[in-house]
């Protein structure tokens, strides 16, 4: 069941504002401006890049969020050993996460 009232900017921003980091602290980490770290929190829906990316900079795994959101199972972020941070996730299966994150989007 999905979930449309918290979309994954929210949880991030929820995230963001717990962890003390500045917006411009993000921005310069994500290596992006200002503004674009706003619109972050506003998307119903984020790239799995840039998803891996604020899940290692916040230290979050905001994939297991995503999952929840749409009502699925979370044991597939165990098969996908998604603990090991996603700067060391391997090919193989970070490409086989973007496909899942895509199915996700076709079904919202």
């Amino acid at each position: 069941m999905v979930n449309n009232d918290v979309h994954i900017g929210q949880i991030i921003k929820s995230v963001f504002d717990e962890s003390g980091m500045t917006v411009s602290e993000l921005a310069q980490r994500l290596r992006c401006e200002r503004t674009n770290v706003y619109t972050i929190f506003r998307r119903r829906t984020v790239d799995v890049e840039l998803l891996a990316r604020l899940s290692e900079i916040l230290s979050h795994n905001f994939l297991d969020d995503a999952i929840r959101q749409y009502g699925l199972d979370t044991t597939l972020t165990q098969q996908l050993n998604l603990s090991i941070t996603f700067s060391n996730l391997p090919a193989e299966k970070f490409m086989l996460l973007a496909q899942f994150l895509e199915m996700l989007e076709k079904k919202s």
